[in-house]
């Protein structure tokens, strides 16, 4: 056994060991199982799995200490946004429809490990989100869920600086991009991930409060998606 699959067996077996401690603590296992098969397999979804992989171990960690009610909302949250993602992984694997998030990421055959992770991105955090929070909570719900879910936003950065160090060392463009615009280019970044997560919680409360509003900033970001699925492409 490698240290990547010692690192998660030993991650499952403490969540497992948590019994009575938080709610949705089984699910959560089952979940970094999954995505730990999925990352140590021959299929192009293992490229976004790895990271999301160490994004879910944190979360459930960020939040252990939490009220049980906070726990429990935010663990509904992780499984139901994560089930975009495996969804799209099974679709793949059976040859089955893309959701229409996820074709750019599948459709690329060739792309290199940080354009994948890179389109794993933009598909997850702008196409699922939404989603799982109209499908997963209540108008009041979401509002309970709101603060919780801006105040996670410091733990994602660390993830983002891993995402960054990676494109830094890969990407001869993004290294020439830092050095002319002093560093800049990376604060950006954490500026566009922070407006990314508010105008998928923006969206959501749409969906409950205007539909056609939500309809026609739904349309909007669609495209915004497929710009930035063209920018990664060139730049990667």
């Amino acid at each position: 056994m490698n240290l990547k699959n010692k690192y998660a067996s030993l991650l499952i077996i403490m969540f497992l060991s948590q019994e009575g401690k938080a709610q949705y603590t089984y699910q959560t296992a089952v979940l970094l199982h999954k995505l730990d098969s999925i990352r140590s397999s021959s299929s192009v979804a293992k490229y976004f799995a790895d990271i999301y992989f160490a994004t879910t171990a944190n979360a459930v960690l960020y939040f252990s200490n939490a009220d049980t009610s906070v726990q429990k909302m935010m663990g509904r949250m992780e499984l139901r946004f994560a089930d975009y993602f495996l969804r799209s992984a099974d679709a793949h694997e059976k040859k089955l429809p893309i959701p229409g998030e996820w074709k750019t990421y599948y459709a690329d055959k060739n792309a290199s490990s940080l354009r994948y992770i890179l389109f794993g991105i933009n598909a997850h955090i702008n196409g699922d989100i939404w989603q799982a929070l109209t499908n997963e909570f209540s108008k009041e719900e979401i509002q309970e869920l709101k603060p919780h879910y801006f105040a996670y936003y410091q733990q994602l950065l660390r993830e983002y600086r891993l995402v960054y160090d990676q494109a830094f060392i890969r990407s001869k463009r993004l290294r020439v991009l830092h050095t002319i615009s002093f560093g800049m280019d990376e604060l950006y970044g954490k500026i566009m991930l922070k407006r990314w997560r508010k105008r998928q919680m923006q969206l959501a409360e749409l969906y409950f409060d205007d539909k056609p509003l939500f309809d026609k900033k739904l349309k909007r970001l669609r495209k915004k998606m497929d710009r930035l699925d063209d920018l990664i492409r060139r730049n990667t």
